[in-house]
This record gives structure tokens, C-alpha cells and sequence, in this order.
């Protein structure tokens, strides 16, 4: 009887230990995943029992410069998530309400005789409800324009994290980069990461983002000058590593807006929901929940992969157009809910 507990126990460890760790190929097998779909450069940061276990990149910056752990890459959409944290931030500390109306700050002027602008909250907009487009340039006309009344129905809008940005620059009377910095960038200590261009990026550091041949795509410096709200954000692994870890942490608000982040409101089919800048995947084997955002561009692809309740995270970064292959199929090798996820989408 008591070598059957002992088995018992042995085994229940074992399984511990196993739905703990993440299982990550060896640099050489991920150095012929990219090989295989024309990728010059692959960032991995992995997160186990809280901690930044792996952060290194292997491959290219482009052709013959190797790309060094601390490379720069663009993530694109996961920039939702930096609007998001500073917003929750700014809940927390009593400067700002989920529900309070924006119109008093912005109202963009494409919109202004529609009285739907009169409801657009950041709750709504985080939560991908504000109504809008993914970008004004998908109407026909071109200009910003509400398809349904906010609040009412899910649909993705980058901008609708733009119209936040514009209401949170004025209620505040800051630069949005500024912002970032004092609320999200400096507390974590992400040393390398920027929703702007500026002079103290190392330009040296920069991944390029390429085609599905391998071929460079230009990088528009100009276009970076100006901060968003929903693209462009510039980082590091290491720094992407230390966002994760720190909002499984709560580092930085309440457990009350922590889970009014992660609660599934906004649901778009079963198991799959936007909580507030983040997608949700609920009722994973094991009890387990993920946080989800993944980030797209012309040679981009990017995605942050949180499991809050066993403190896991995996983060992977792309510069090239068939990184998503990649990425999607990180998530499904390395993470024992991975299929799980994929499954879902």
C-alpha cells in the first residue's frame, strides 16, 4: 500500500511538472522552422512558475547580420495591449472610469452628428464593441463611421483604440508616448521598447520585415513619428518577457481590474471572447484560461500566449510574412493546451 501512495504521488508531481513547463524545440530545430518558411529572424521568451525562463532569437536582421537576443522587432496589433494596460492603470490609481462617456475629451469630427459618438466608453472600445471598423479606409468613403450602436455588438477596431488614444491625450493633456513611458514602460522596466520613433532607438538592433521570398520591405521611419494606439509598437523578447510576466503579476493594479481585463464579455464564438485588450480562451483542460493577442503587419507576426493560473507565457516574434505558420505552430508543439487553442480558431 504504501509503494502504491508513494507511485501515486511520484505521478502526481510528475504532472505538475509537466502542465508547468513548456516544451520548446532546440535552437536547431527552431533554426529550420524558419528556414522552411522563409523567416530571417525568431524571437522566443518563454514564462515558467512566474519567471522569464527563455529570451533569445535566433536568425537574421537581414542578409548575413545575425541578429543578436536584445533585436527590435515590430508586434503590430500586441501594441493593444500596452493602450490597454496604461488604461487599466489609470482606472486603478482613480484618474479615469471604464464607463465614463469620451465625448467631453474627443470627438473625431467624421462622427460628430452621429449621436452614437455620445456612447463610446473605453470599455467599449477595449473590448472591441465601439462599433467601428478595423480602419475608417474600409468604408467607402473613407471616413470614420459607426456600423451598429456601440456596446451592442463585437466587431475588431484598431480604430477604436485610436479614438481612445486621442480622448486619453487630451483628458490628460500628455503626449500618448509620454503616457506609456510614466505608466506602462518604466514600472515594468522595459528599457527597449517605444510606440514612437525617436533618436535613442538602436537602429543597428532593428529586425526588417520581409516578404515570403526573403526580400526586405521598406521601413518607413516617418509614419513611426507619429504614436499609436493599435500598431507600431517597437520591442525586445526580453522586454515583451518582462509585459507578460508583470501582468500575471497584477503588478500594478487590483485583482477587481485585473478580472474585469480577463472577464469574457465580448464573446465571438464558443470559448472565445475579448476580454478588455486581450482575447480569452475559457475553460482550458485543467481549469486553465489564456490571454491572447497576436499582432500582423507586411512581414510582421507576433503573438503573446498568457496562462494566468499556472503562470506560464510564451511570446514569439516574426519579421517575415509566413511567420504566423510559425507562431501557430509554436503555440501547438510547446504548450500542453496549445491544441486546445488552435482548435478554437
Amino acid at each position: 500500500m504504501k509503494k502504491t501512495l508513494l507511485l501515486l504521488l511520484v505521478l502526481n508531481l510528475s504532472l505538475v511538472t509537466a502542465q508547468d513547463h513548456i516544451n520548446l524545440p532546440t535552437k536547431a530545430e527552431l533554426e529550420s522552422l524558419i528556414t522552411e518558411n522563409n523567416i530571417p529572424a525568431l524571437g522566443i521568451g518563454t514564462i515558467e512558475n512566474g519567471e522569464i525562463a527563455h529570451s533569445f532569437v535566433i536568425g537574421n536582421l537581414k542578409e548575413n547580420i545575425p541578429a543578436p537576443d536584445n533585436a527590435i522587432f515590430d508586434t503590430a496589433s500586441i501594441t493593444k495591449s500596452i493602450t490597454t494596460w496604461l488604461t487599466l492603470k489609470l482606472v486603478n490609481e482613480g484618474l479615469f472610469d471604464l464607463d465614463e462617456p469620451l465625448h467631453p475629451y474627443w470627438v473625431d469630427p467624421d462622427v460628430a452628428k452621429d449621436p452614437f459618438h455620445k456612447l463610446l466608453t473605453a470599455r467599449y472600445i477595449l473590448g472591441h464593441q465601439s462599433g467601428f471598423k478595423n480602419w475608417r479606409y474600409m468604408n467607402e468613403d473613407g471616413l470614420l463611421a459607426f456600423d451598429f450602436e456601440p456596446g451592442t455588438k463585437v466587431q475588431y477596431s484598431g480604430e477604436g483604440f485610436e479614438y481612445l488614444k486621442e480622448a486619453l491625450v487630451r483628458k490628460f493633456n500628455m503626449p500618448f508616448e509620454v503616457m506609456v513611458e510614466k505608466w506602462v514602460f518604466g514600472p515594468f522596466k522595459m528599457k527597449d521598447s517605444h510606440v514612437i520613433w525617436n533618436e535613442s532607438i538602436d537602429a543597428s538592433r532593428l529586425t526588417i520585415a520581409h516578404n515570403q521570398k526573403m526580400e526586405p520591405y521598406p521601413f518607413d521611419i516617418e509614419e513611426r513619428k507619429t504614436a499609436s494606439a493599435a500598431d507600431n509598437f517597437m520591442t525586445t523578447v526580453q522586454d515583451l518577457s518582462l509585459f507578460g510576466k508583470n501582468i500575471m503579476e497584477r503588478n500594478g493594479v487590483s485583482e477587481n481590474v485585473f478580472n474585469q481585463m480577463v472577464d469574457p464579455k465580448s464573446v465571438v464564438r464558443g470559448g472565445v471572447a475579448f476580454g478588455l485588450g486581450w482575447i480569452v480562451f475559457e475553460n482550458l483542460a485543467g481549469g486553465e484560461y489564456a490571454l491572447l493577442n497576436a499582432g500582423s503587419d507586411k512581414g510582421v507576426n507576433a503573438i503573446v500566449l498568457l496562462l494566468p493560473k499556472s503562470k506560464r507565457g510564451l511570446i514569439a516574434l516574426t519579421n517575415g510574412d509566413n511567420g504566423r505558420k510559425v507562431v501557430m505552430q509554436l503555440i501547438g508543439k510547446t504548450l500542453d493546451v496549445g491544441p486546445e487553442i488552435l482548435g478554437r480558431f
